[in-house]
């Protein structure tokens, strides 16, 4: 029995970070912030419009060109126009991974990539 109270299979993280996006087969990249994620799919902000089922890379640290993606052939589950509101971006995405990720990958795949603190002793001050 499911327990969230969003009726998800997986509960969903908050984690606001820049990411960028390609979307596959026509190669375009663009900017896009991640705000939160699960073990089966992510939410993300961003002034491009995507159609569901368009497939799309992730990069979480690296930038195209630099790295493979961090996350590989996520679909483009439904994507609305964000209105009525101040926003950095026009659309909201969510997306679903080709493959879940499992909690052993989460560390890897999900850093701070600026601006963050490591150990307690810097938080403590």
């Amino acid at each position: 029995m499911r327990t969230n109270s969003e009726n998800r299979d997986c509960a969903r993280f908050c984690y606001e970070i820049p990411v960028v996006i390609e979307e596959c087969g026509t190669g375009v990249h663009f900017d896009a912030r991640m705000y939160n994620y699960s073990l089966q799919g992510m939410y993300f902000e961003s002034d491009h419009s995507l159609l569901s089922g368009t497939r799309v890379n992730v990069w979480l640290s690296n930038f195209p060109g630099s790295s493979s993606p961090d996350i590989s052939f996520a679909e483009v589950r439904w994507s609305e126009e964000i209105t009525g509101a101040v926003v950095l971006y026009n659309y909201g995405v969510g997306i679903q991974y080709h493959q879940p990720i499992t909690y052993r990958e989460f560390p890897r795949h999900f850093q701070v990539i600026q601006g963050g603190v490591k150990d307690d002793a810097h938080r403590k001050r």
